[in-house]
């Protein structure tokens, strides 16, 4: 009855001036299907930061939970300068989960695809170097992305317009091994997104460090040339069996250059 009560009190987006834990809510910068993310600033030293929130009803869900703790955990556990940092974790006073992070200037590489085409040749070699580097330190931590695509990779600039990409959403991560700490999904449940999905994790089993590396393949062909892997599908479960089945595409035969 108090959380009801609680939920009633407060909306479902946090408004400017609202303190979450040591932050102040500046605005919101973007929502998804499991929560939203706003732009937040320590009122004190005026350290910027971005405020992951779960929304309401993945937050009653021990799963969904174990999710977002998983993706606190493991991105603190690897510590790589291209993959976000996560420095706090809480729950607000209506139950709801949330995590604070490094607030990122720049673009998706989903938006950079989408607004301005491929990446050349030269950009994206060192961009997927890096994004390499991040995954070859989270595998080293003991643990699988399992969901690399264009919308977890932002695209990050200093100062003389050098790219750092920055490796995002940790949420359904795995813990290599059979640690008691490892999140869990149900055997044989295929997770992810069917287009970067490698074929043993459509199958829903033996995923492990190699499923990033195909995911990765998969990431470099339509980055640099466009388009996607299978660009004559968009359903899930005919994705699914093509990266079981069909031998892909190269990327000459996409972009001869």
């Amino acid at each position: 009855v108090q959380a009801a009560s609680v939920r009633r009190v407060i909306p479902d987006q946090l408004q400017p001036g609202v303190m979450v834990g040591e932050y102040r809510v500046d605005r919101l910068i973007g929502e998804g299907g499991f929560g939203k993310v706003y732009a937040a600033t320590h009122p004190v030293i005026g350290k910027l930061a971005a405020i992951k929130v779960l929304d309401w009803q993945f937050s009653n869900q021990a799963e969904w939970v174990s999710r977002f703790v998983t993706e606190a955990r493991a991105v603190n556990h690897i510590r790589h300068r291209n993959i976000v940092d996560v420095f706090a974790f809480g729950q607000l006073p209506d139950g709801r989960q949330y995590f604070v992070m490094e607030l990122l200037e720049g673009e998706s590489m989903r938006d950079r695809l989408t607004h301005k085409g491929p990446l050349s040749l030269e950009l994206g070699l060192d961009v997927f170097k890096k994004i390499g580097r991040a995954l070859d330190a989270a595998h080293a931590a003991g643990i699988a992305h399992r969901d690399l695509k264009p919308d977890n990779v932002f695209l990050t600039y200093d100062e003389d317009g050098v790219c750092y990409p920055k490796l995002l959403d940790f949420g359904i991560a795995k813990l290599l091994g059979d640690g008691p700490t490892a999140h869990r999904t149900r055997t044989g449940t295929p997770i992810g997104t069917p287009m970067y999905m490698s074929p043993e994790q459509c199958r829903g089993r033996g995923v492990d460090q190699r499923s990033d590396i195909y995911a990765l393949g998969v990431l470099i062909h339509e980055m640099l040339t466009g388009q996607t892997l299978f660009a004559d599908s968009d359903d899930f479960m005919e994705l699914m069996i093509k990266h079981m089945s069909e031998v892909p595409r190269t990327m000459s035969s996409c972009a001869p250059h």
